[in-house]
């Protein structure tokens, strides 16, 4: 499922403790870490709900209108609606089978994975699960009181940033206060913000099983994410002819070992084939370089991450992100695109800058 996971992005859902400070809040119930608990934890029985959602991203001008069907034994049916005719997506669940149509790109994925229903179609409690667990160490958390969203109490948390340059800025959820379901949402990072409301939900909701289906029209491209390949373990040598020549790597010195060299053939999906090579030192995660043959168009060039600034990398300008929990340098040279993530949180990206310097060409 890793290239599941690469193509789609994952969500975890988990039961997340917060060490957050204890606070005393007149007006409300429960102090920001139980709502927090609540929100986290699963349902005695899983829900089942109809809604009705809208999205808004500051990227883009046009909203995304979503419905949304759910059931107790974990069939759905998402479908989105953007402002164009043929922005249409439609995601099932019917038990079986997971199916994601893309009106658009006149394009179909199916799956029967268990591990690809929630890679490709997370809950939007999921999601929330995932958003509060990358914040709970970087942010602080508090109720600003009570509000009605779709005609039903909510709390309203806000998750203040503790610090100026993370991934996720400051962060906003409505909490349903009878089962805990995230009403709506606001996500900053960086200079993008995410709306998510809902406007409409129904709960105990009982659905025809003909409601989980979908039909795919005639003649449009069908693929099936269950045999895609998985990452092929490769040598240096190897990965230099998949990318088609020579491609720089860190030598193994000065304890700095190489754990793995990894190939992803994502040709039929992103035109490329990527190369990954762990590094460890003192059997310890040091880093991973990953490297594939630049695009001649390489998409979302011109687009900039949150916390991302300009530097120098072996004489050539790149850029670099120094977060809490992601730092990456990031570099083009002789046509291979390169990508390097710290996880020693005890090496600085200036020392991995310095490393760069020494890199070695394959043979």
């Amino acid at each position: 499922m890793k290239i599941v996971k690469k193509l789609l992005g994952g969500a975890a859902a988990a039961v997340l403790v917060l060490g957050l400070a204890a606070c005393s809040f007149e007006d409300n119930q429960y102090s920001p870490e139980q709502v927090i608990n609540n929100a986290m934890k699963e349902n005695k029985e899983p829900l089942s709900y109809y809604g009705e959602a809208t999205m808004r991203m500051t990227a883009e001008k046009e909203k995304i209108q979503l419905k949304e069907w759910r059931s107790k034994d974990g069939k759905f049916k998402v479908e989105t609606e953007g402002a164009a005719p043929d922005e249409h997506a439609v995601t099932v669940n019917d038990g079986k089978t997971i199916t994601m149509y893309q009106e658009s790109l006149h394009q179909a994925m199916i799956s029967k994975d268990g591990e690809a229903v929630t890679a490709l179609a997370p809950s939007p409690k999921d999601q929330a699960h995932q958003l509060l667990k990358m914040i709970g160490d970087t942010h602080t958390i508090s109720i600003d009181g009570e509000e009605k969203i779709a005609g039903r109490d909510a709390y309203h948390l806000v998750a203040k940033a503790n610090e100026k340059d993370t991934l996720f800025g400051d962060q906003e959820l409505w909490v349903d206060k009878e089962n805990w379901f995230v009403l709506k949402s606001i996500s900053h990072s960086g200079d993008n913000q995410i709306d998510l409301e809902y406007t409409k939900i129904e709960f105990d909701k009982e659905f025809q099983d003909d409601i989980f289906s979908i039909e795919l029209p005639e003649g449009i491209t069908i693929q099936n994410i269950d045999e895609m390949n998985e990452t092929e373990e490769v040598s240096l040598e190897e990965a230099a002819q998949h990318v088609g020549q020579p491609v720089l790597y860190f030598p193994e010195e000065d304890g700095r070992k190489i754990e793995q060299i990894g190939m992803d053939d994502l040709t039929a999906e992103l035109n490329r084939v990527e190369i990954n090579i762990n590094y460890v030192k003192d059997d310890t995660p040091l880093l991973s370089l990953s490297l594939f043959k630049t695009p001649e168009n390489l998409e979302g060039d011109d687009l900039k991450m949150p916390g991302q600034e300009v530097v120098k990398v072996r004489g050539i300008e790149g850029t670099m992100i120094d977060m809490e929990g992601f730092r990456n340098v990031f570099w083009k040279e002789d046509g291979v695109s390169y990508s390097i993530i710290l996880n020693n949180p005890d090496v600085t990206i200036e020392e991995v800058i310095e490393w760069a310097q020494d890199m070695e060409w394959s043979e």
